[in-house]
């Protein structure tokens, strides 16, 4: 009877150890095949993050990397293999966190199970096949041991590649805890279950593998991923409440800041009371300027402020999750560039500042429809063709606005034209306010109501189709709403940058990469950013600093900060 050659280690904590013996177990000295590797614990215990880690750690090129997945107990369940493996390190393998169940790389093949229909074993089937067969310096079998072994000729093919000395195999196994999931989902007959635990132990009782039990430190998350509609559970769940109440905190706290600040000083104490007192009717009376100045002129410009701030914010987080892109902003479609442009000539035609803003609105509008006309008239890559006609649009438009500026009054003209498009929120009245609410709260309504959808969409157009999202559909409501809201931010406050660039990652950063969550916490940093901007552009100077310059003074050396920090973690673009 064979000896089964059988070592724990504590992960991550022994990551050196473990690779050494990984390394000493798959190959000799001179770099040969020596034997091959099975890799087992519990769910959580980092089994698929130490062979991602170690396949970079060693620079290894995976013949092929074929994972089964489980994305939740009651939801769908996720089977994906990767196809273009002599590609791993092009396509982002090895620096994807595997335990969100939503991020995969971009050459992945996805089956889903939806309710009532069974897992398509033909079709996974000639996709292992057909991957088995690469070349390479190591074959990686993630979560092997499920009902993929009913298929014979995967079986078969696995017993080959263990019995071959070609090849080293790293085999992440399937254990107990998740087979019984796993068999939980399908409508299997008792011989079928022998015959799977019968080739389970084929393959664990092999005289050529070598096992690396993992007993995890506790620092490494589930591999399962909760249902759509849960945030987390435990630890993280407090965390993210925990944030969530910080970032409300604060929030709270610069909107009564806002209040008090300015050229006629509010005690903070006295605005509670004030509002107190509004709220529940306690009749206390304040003397008329403090409502003059409240109610009229600082209430009008801190919720304009909240509405753009949170608007720019949730444009630029929908545009970077829709095209895949960290560095896109809100005005990749031209948006700016045509509401810019109708402010400058409404300026230019002497228009009142409703008249401007109602002209920007519509000239932001009329670029969404050419992009969106433009586009249509291309069958080639829908997001390529939105992005292209985007730059084309904008160019256009901001030709146009250099036109306006030549022919203006460098006296009168030119300098209102200059100072709008560096961004102000000077203008706010409670009419504009008006104007700006609906288009802006309807748009991140729409997308707050899809972002769990935006997640899905992240894998790619065609594995989203075949988990029941409607691509283009959702695509299109999604750019359409975050243009609205972009065309009407800019028509009410100017040109206001950095915003949607930058917020959407210090969103990620606080409460992580899923949109679900994400997208909610961009609008209140967002708001608490654009407060506290404005907070220092009305103190710094009578007549106020342009946004636009106050913002991009902040934005981009925290732009150059997140560049040097994802630098370093070894992601590239």
């Amino acid at each position: 009877m064979t000896v089964l050659q059988e070592k724990t280690f504590i992960y991550p904590a022994n990551e050196r150890g473990l690779m050494l013996f990984a390394q000493s177990a798959l190959f000799n000295d001179d770099g040969s095949y020596k034997g091959h590797l099975l890799v087992t614990g519990v769910v959580g215990s980092g089994k698929s993050t130490f062979v991602q880690r170690y396949l970079g750690d060693a620079a290894l090129n995976p013949a092929g990397y074929m994972t089964i997945r489980h994305i939740s107990k009651n939801g769908r369940k996720i089977g994906f293999s990767h196809i273009a493996a002599g590609t791993q390190r092009e396509t982002g393998l090895l620096t994807v966190r595997h335990q969100n169940g939503l991020t995969f790389p971009k050459d992945c093949f996805l089956l889903v199970e939806g309710e009532g229909s069974r897992f398509d074993m033909n079709q996974f089937s000639d996709k292992v096949l057909a991957l088995l067969n690469n070349q390479g310096d190591v074959i990686v079998l993630d979560e092997l041991g499920g009902v993929e072994l009913l298929d014979d000729k995967i079986f078969n093919r696995v017993i080959q590649l263990l019995e071959s000395k070609a090849t080293p195999l790293i085999v992440v196994w399937k254990n107990d805890q998740s087979l019984e999931h796993t068999l939980s989902r399908y409508d299997i007959n008792e011989s079928d279950k022998v015959r799977l635990y019968e080739r389970r132990q084929a393959i664990l009782t092999h005289e050529s593998i070598i096992r690396a039990v993992l007993e995890n430190d506790g620092t490494i998350t589930k591999e399962l991923e909760e249902e759509p509609g849960e945030l987390s559970e435990g630890n993280k769940k407090k965390h993210l409440t925990l944030r969530f109440g910080i970032m409300g905190a604060i929030f709270i706290f610069l909107v009564v800041i806002s209040f008090a600040i300015g050229w006629y000083s509010i005690n903070p104490i006295t605005i509670i009371r004030y509002f107190w007192s509004r709220l529940w009717a306690t009749g206390e009376v304040f003397a008329e300027e403090i409502t003059t100045v409240l109610i009229n002129v600082r209430l009008p410009r801190i919720l304009l402020a909240i509405l753009v701030g949170s608007g720019l914010s949730v444009a630029g987080h929908t545009f970077q999750g829709v095209f895949q892109n960290p560095m896109v902003s809100p005005d990749v479609l031209g948006a700016s560039s045509g509401a810019s442009f109708g402010a400058a000539l409404a300026i230019l035609a002497g228009f009142s500042s409703a008249g401007i803003t109602i002209t920007s609105f519509a000239f932001g509008l009329l670029s969404i429809v050419l992009v969106l006309f433009i586009s249509s008239l291309v069958r080639a890559n829908k997001l390529l063709s939105l992005v292209l006609t985007g730059i084309v649009v904008s160019s256009l438009f901001s030709a146009g606005l250099s036109l306006i500026k030549y022919a203006a009054d460098p006296t009168n003209q030119l300098p209102s034209i200059t100072y709008w498009l560096m961004g102000s929120l000077n203008s706010a009245r409670m009419k504009s306010l008006a104007f700006a609410a609906i288009p802006i709260l309807l748009g991140i309504t729409v997308i707050l109501l899809l972002r769990w959808q935006l997640n899905l969409l992240a894998l790619g157009e065609e594995a989203a189709a075949t988990m029941g999202v409607r691509t283009r559909l959702v695509r299109t409501l999604m750019v359409v709403s975050a243009t609205l809201i972009t065309a009407t931010c800019v028509s009410v406050s100017g040109v206001i940058g950095w915003i949607g660039l930058v917020v959407p990652h210090i969103s990620r950063m606080m409460v992580g990469s899923d949109n679900r969550v994400s997208l909610p916490a961009s609008t209140i940093i967002g708001s608490s950013f654009l407060l506290f901007v404005d907070n220092i552009a009305r103190r710094a100077t009578t007549s106020g600093i342009p946004l636009g310059i106050l913002t991009a003074f902040i934005g981009a050396p925290f732009f150059v900060f997140l560049i040097i920090r994802e630098g370093r973690k070894g992601v590239t673009g």
